[in-house]
């Protein structure tokens, strides 16, 4: 037997398992974004390609040797409309106005697919020219290894990918696939066919991914003529940037609108511009708020200001279409740093004067972690005798235990006095905290009267009567946000109503 011969069958194994972990990968930032970002996307169909390796394993030892050539070739060449071909399901889904629950027969049958096709290799390459079940069991260790090296080799190219499109990352996907073809078939032709397909398909990636893109945000999130502006996979959620007819430019994570630049002034002005300038503190520090757009506002108030991002992928959407960096090269007395929020809490010296919250609802257990009692109590050892921290709600705080009530409550832990302003303007509320709170009532109102005529303020006394039914977020009870991930799941997907 030849060196190539020797070499085939772990080198297959290893590049069946490489695909397979580009395809989650690629199949999960793409579901999320369709599914609305909601966490439980992950689970899903990390089972459904479990259950897609269970299928195969099954069943491939029953298919005959044609029948799994053809199979494997066609879901192969399929391989090259991916993942283009399911957002295009969706938009027919989406346009035939069917049950929700389509959504997830779609992102299941794709999961299955997808990963079936690649688990039928294992056992056929075992059982191939065994006659020793000892060799048989030897030869499974081996080859099984090299499958797990693989999957672990795929996440070293998703990790190349980030800050990227699948622009970048599809024509890697297809070159393994071309080798997959040959190693598995060892049939030039339909090889060199894939790769003249691929080809002609990685001509237009770009294109087709923007388009696409552009397609499932107009029919499935509402967003009429929509362009995509950016499409990129960073480290930690899917960045998209949409323009509509009218030029307004939308930012989503995920697939969850985070902003539209015409609410970044409404925002800004609750969030930043308004406690800087009641409070003038000396230091400034803004977590989140990947825009940049805070900054301005804040800057003439405070003698230095200190940003922290985590995601760098925001940043650069930010820089691009909403704050570009440029209109801040004038800010001497102004640092970025693109880190964690709450590793940056604890490894800086620096006390602040003002800490401002600019980050999603806590939504997602990443999110949540932010949003906890534990995070303001750090966050409360890193200001000042009379430092405040501001805090943006998903919306007005009422007695439930929904998230701004949860959020609050959370405050109210950290901190002996809370204010929380409601914004009909800004379309959510705002929560200022800190023990020896240097805002009230009054001067909220005076400062804001020309802005906001009907902004409801609750005093620091009004607000444990909103609480009694709310358990603050905290690191032991995070469960909560992923059941009630689950609930808007279930909710939208699969009540009748």
């Amino acid at each position: 037997m030849n060196r190539y011969h020797i070499l085939r069958e772990p080198i297959l194994l290893f590049l069946v398992g490489t695909c397979l972990s580009v395809s989650q990968f690629v199949m999960i930032r793409d579901f999320v974004t369709i599914l609305y970002g909601e966490e439980v996307v992950i689970i899903l169909v990390t089972a459904a390609f479990f259950l897609g390796l269970s299928i195969g394993y099954f069943l491939s030892l029953k298919f005959s040797e044609k029948f799994f050539k053809t199979s494997f070739l066609a879901i192969a060449f399929l391989h090259l409309t991916f993942p283009f071909s399911y957002r295009m399901f969706a938009v027919g889904i989406a346009k035939l106005d069917l049950n929700g629950a389509w959504y997830v027969v779609l992102m299941f049958i794709y999961a299955l697919i997808f990963s079936s096709i690649f688990a039928v290799f294992l056992p056929r390459l075992i059982n191939e020219r065994i006659s020793n079940p000892d060799n048989a069991t030897q030869k499974m260790k081996i080859l099984y290894s090299m499958e797990l090296i693989g999957f672990a080799a795929g996440f070293a190219i998703v990790g190349l990918s980030w800050n990227k499109g699948v622009d970048f990352i599809l024509p890697i996907y297809w070159a393994l696939l071309a080798i997959v073809i040959q190693l598995a078939l060892q049939k030039k032709s339909w090889t060199v066919v894939f790769v003249l397909m691929a080809i002609v398909a990685g001509s237009s990636i770009k294109q087709i991914d923007r388009r696409t893109t552009a397609l499932l945000y107009e029919n499935k999130h509402s967003l009429d003529t929509a362009t995509t502006l950016l499409s990129i996979n960073p480290a930690y959620q899917k960045v998209e940037v949409m323009e509509d007819e009218d030029k307004e430019r939308y930012l989503y994570l995920d697939g969850l609108l985070n902003l539209n630049a015409s609410d970044l002034e409404d925002l800004n002005y609750y969030i930043a511009e308004i406690p800087a300038t009641l409070i003038k503190p000396e230091k400034t520090l803004i977590i989140g708020n990947g825009t940049l757009s805070s900054i301005a506002k804040v800057y003439p108030h405070s003698r230095f200001v200190q940003s922290v991002e985590l995601d760098a992928g925001v940043l650069l959407a930010g820089q691009r279409f909403f704050t570009p960096v440029e209109e801040l090269s004038g800010f001497e007395n102004w640092n970025l740093t693109v880190d964690d929020g709450k590793h940056f809490l604890k490894t800086t010296d620096e006390k602040f004067d003002l800490i401002i919250m600019d980050i999603p609802s806590p939504l997602t257990i990443q999110e949540a972690i932010l949003h906890t009692k534990e995070f303001y109590q750090l966050a409360k050892s890193r200001m000042t005798v009379k430092g405040t921290i501001a805090v943006q709600l998903s919306g007005p705080l009422q007695n439930n235990n929904r998230t701004p009530a949860r959020v609050v409550a959370a405050l109210s832990k950290a901190f002996k006095q809370v204010m929380v302003l409601d914004s009909e303007q800004a379309d959510r509320s705002f929560a200022y905290a800190s023990d020896n709170l240097p805002l009230n009532e009054s001067n909220v109102k005076q400062a804001t009267r020309d802005y906001e005529e009907n902004l409801t303020i609750l005093a620091s006394a009004d607000v444990p009567s909103y609480l009694t039914e709310a358990v603050p977020l905290a690191l032991d009870n995070l469960d909560l946000v992923l059941r009630r991930g689950w609930e808007r799941f279930t909710g939208r997907y699969f009540d009748d109503d």
